[in-house]
Parts: C-alpha cells; structure tokens; sequence
C-alpha cells in the first residue's frame, strides 16, 4: 500500500481535535478538510461537541461509523497516545500529527514520541509529525492547513522540515508566482520523513520541480543516493540551513533534527544535482526559472542596460557568480550599430546610452550571438518609463486649453507603444525557444507593473521581473550549474 500517496488522496476522513471555536487549529483544518473535494466522508471528533460546523460530532475514533483512510489529530500532546491506539485498533492506514511539544521539547517529549511511532508501527499505520503545519495537494484540492490560502495549482511541490516556516515558503512562493502541485510539513519526522516525500514526490506526475527546506536528514544516503537518480529528470531545489555552528544548534532545538556537517552537504549536493540556495525567495526564483526557461549551453552571458553603472553592476555580479560576460561577434556589434548611435561602447555589457525604446532592436542581434548562451537586460521591458511619463503628461496636459484633444492623443500613444511591445514580447518568446536561450529581466520597482497586461503577459509565460541585478544574476548562475550537472561537465 502506498501511505503517502494516500495521505494526499484519502476518500474518508477524520480530525481529531475539530473544533467549533474560530481560534483553534481543529477548527481550520476541519473546515479545509470539510470543503476538499476529493473527501467523500468527514468526521469530525471532539470529546464534549455534539456537532462541529453543523456535521455530527464522534468522541473518539472507535466510535466513527466506518474506519477512515486519513485521521488528522489536533489535540494536547499527553492525549496523542490514546488517539493513535483508537487509529491502529480500527484499521487507519496514515494520519498526520499537528500537535507539538513532543521529540523536539526534550527526553520526555522523546520518549513519548517514540511511544507514538511505535504503537503506529505495530499497527501498520504511518505517520507525519508531530509538529507540523498540514499539507495539501492542488491536484484534487485536499488541505489540512489551517489558514484558508487561496494556493494556485502548479508544478511545484514543497517538502518543508519547518511548520511555522513553511507559511513564509508559501506566500513567498505565491508573491513570486508560483504555482504548487503538492506541499507537507514533515515536523519531527517521528515516522515518514523528508526521504519518503522525496521519493513520492520524485514520481509524482503533477510535480515538474521539487522543492525543500532542510535542517538536517536523518536518512542521508538514501536521500542523495535517490537524488543521483531524480535530478537527472526533475530538478531539485533546497535551502538548507545550519552553515553556521549557531544555525545547527537552532535546527536541533526547533524539529531534533541534526544538522551535520555543512562541508558534507554542499559537496553530497553538488555531487548529486541538488541545487542549493540560500533565501527563499532565491528558492522560488530558480524554482520558476527552471520551469520555464531555456537551460544555457554554457555561462557566456549578453548584458543589455539603458545605463552604465547597471551594467557595472551587472557585470560584477556575474563574474563573481562565475559568468562570463564573453565578448560580441563582430556580426552582432554590427547589426547593433544600426540601432544604436556611435557612442555605445561596441562592447558587452550593451549600453544603449539612453537612445530611447530601442531595447527590443537589441535583444534580436544578441540572442542570434552564437558567441552568447543568455541574457539579462536591464530595464526596458515593461511600461514602467511609459508609466511614469504618462502620469506627469497627463498632469501637465490638464492645464492646457484644449486639454481633451491633447490627453486623448497621449492616451493613444501610450497605448500603441503598450501593444507594440505585446507584439515584441511574443517575438522574444518565440526566439527565446528558437535559441534556446534563457532570458532574464531586472527592473527597478516591478510591482509598479503588476496592473498592466504586459505584467501579466510576463506571468503567465512564467518569466519574473527581479528586483535586482543581482538576484537575476543568481538565478542564471543556478541554470548554468545544473545545465553543466545535466551535461556531465
């Protein structure tokens, strides 16, 4: 039998622990679990409730009308014993464990966590847990998280080793776009642990990324050893935490993982395919770029900038990251010579020397470059300077006499200029697939284009808009590394 693939697609269903009272978690979970689709049956189990949210409440677990695939206790940690004795004695195949203060609070925690997986283990049953946040699965929209997100579905699936963290990994994944397949919080890891989600998630059809935040694996050569196999298909994308002696010591505290050594884990990494990142937000960066861009044949990269200093910039980050900023065929310098006037440098990074919207002119000749595997450009996509200009134009066109006329002819302007760089974007995906070639964009505050079409045109083609020169730079660095894993260099 497969627990974990049940414990994303169970038919029946109970909590333990469901609650009427708003504030407490068993009233989240049931009321997600109470709304998932995919459930045909949900009991909800509270010892002193005759209902809970209008559905006929049970004391216990032996006393349901039927056994339950899936059981989720929200209770006190000194009743989870008694609980999962009623699961095992009636025939409950997985359930997930919310409840803390068990293995990670100290040797009593311990041992009665031990208790738990051992009374579980004799009875056939598995578990996640305890102390952890729920998991979900967009596919047929099941959820025991607690908190109603609206979570898009997706090709990313999330293994977290952290509960309370794991809500930044999702709405930092949702701030950036991000689309999930399947998500669980793995907790203590008393029983089923981050391997096993690993493995299930490895052959997931809806997962095309995997994703993970790590304090410590307790089944490390499995892991690594599965990784050398996984990450030749799909991609795998983790923050691992505890570089530092402090950063260990927290790890052990909060889920009594153990951390281990970080030098071992960076070389198991980089041996195995791993990606490594650092922030979350990096985590997400390179989760969506691995999805939908071009993997680079190499690290020659093409920098295109409205201004020089960017370019600087630009190129400091690359180098540092192990890009090189190769030089331009005497084809491209030329073709870009018709477009740009003679005092651009005639060199990489491309400085258009604030010729005007001549950007997309530009990114034709550079993605044709066989000397160049990719590009980042620097502004110019996107209608943030259109934007700007239109706000103060229409403000000082106000004060004009035949303000109507005036503000009516700028109207169609900024418009032409937004549909003419619709039409470019299509053109740059379609060379973007014909080179294969992956491009990405820095511009300076992107959430000014979050209402425009271009914005959403950029989205719905997965492609992000970075805040910095800087964390577009990481990401490239991270599809060269692991284009060169996927090559054997």
């Amino acid at each position: 039998m497969n627990h974990v693939g049940l414990l994303f697609d169970p038919e029946t269903v109970a909590v333990v622990g469901a609650s009427n009272a708003l504030d407490k978690w068993g009233a989240g979970i049931f009321s997600r679990v109470l709304v998932s689709p995919s459930v045909k049956r949900a009991y909800p189990v509270n010892k002193t409730a005759a209902e809970v949210q209008g559905v006929k409440a049970y004391p216990s677990v032996r006393d349901l009308p039927e056994p339950v695939d899936f059981v989720a206790i929200v209770i006190p940690y000194p009743d989870v014993p008694d609980v999962v004795r009623d699961c095992v004695a009636t025939g409950v195949k997985v359930g997930l464990i919310i409840t803390a203060g068990l293995g990670e609070t100290g040797e009593e925690g311990a041992r009665l966590e031990k208790e738990i997986y051992e009374t579980a283990h004799q009875g056939g049953m598995r578990l996640v847990g305890p102390n952890c946040m729920g998991h979900f699965n967009t596919a047929n929209g099941f959820s025991t998280l607690r908190m109603p997100i609206p979570v898009p579905k997706g090709d990313v699936g999330v293994i977290s080793q952290s509960g309370g963290f794991a809500m930044h990994i999702l709405m930092a994944g949702l701030e950036a776009g991000t689309g999930f397949s399947k998500f669980v919080s793995v907790g203590n890891e008393a029983d089923l642990h981050f391997e096993d989600f690993f493995e299930y998630l490895a052959k997931d059809n809806e997962t095309k990324v995997i994703t993970g935040y790590i304090e410590g694996l307790r089944k490390g050569r499995e892991f690594f050893k599965l990784a050398g196999e996984v990450t030749k298909k799909k991609p795998t994308v983790v923050v691992k935490v505890g570089r530092t002696d402090v950063g260990a010591r927290a790890a052990r505290s909060h889920t009594s993982a153990i951390a281990g050594s970080d030098e071992i884990y960076d070389a198991m990494f980089r041996q195995a395919g791993v990606i490594r990142v650092n922030e979350v937000e990096e985590l997400f960066d390179v989760a969506s770029a691995l999805l939908n861009q071009p993997l680079p044949r190499s690290n020659r990269v093409g920098i295109l900038t409205g201004g020089g200093g960017f370019g600087c910039v630009a190129s400091d980050a690359c180098a540092r990251l192990g890009l090189d900023v190769a030089p331009l065929s005497p084809d491209t310098i030329e073709k870009l010579n018709q477009v740009l006037p003679d005092r651009w440098p005639h060199a990489n990074p491309v400085d258009t020397v604030a010729t005007g919207p001549v950007t997309y002119p530009c990114i034709w000749p550079l993605l044709e470059d066989e000397n160049l595997d990719s590009l980042l450009v620097i502004g110019g996509i996107g209608p943030m300077p259109m934007r700007a200009m239109s706000s103060m134009a229409m403000a000082s066109l106000q004060q004009a006499d035949n303000a109507p006329d005036l503000i009516e002819r700028a109207e169609r302007m900024f418009q032409a200029y937004q549909d003419e760089e619709m039409r470019n974007l299509d053109k740059l995906f379609e060379y973007m697939d014909k080179y294969q070639k992956p491009v990405l964009i820095f511009g300076m505050n992107p959430t000014m284009l979050q209402e425009s079409p271009i914005y959403a045109k950029l989205r719905e083609k997965g492609l992000m808009i970075y805040p910095t020169p800087e964390r577009a730079a990481k990401t490239l660095a991270h599809l060269v590394q692991y284009s060169r894993y996927l090559n054997g260099a």
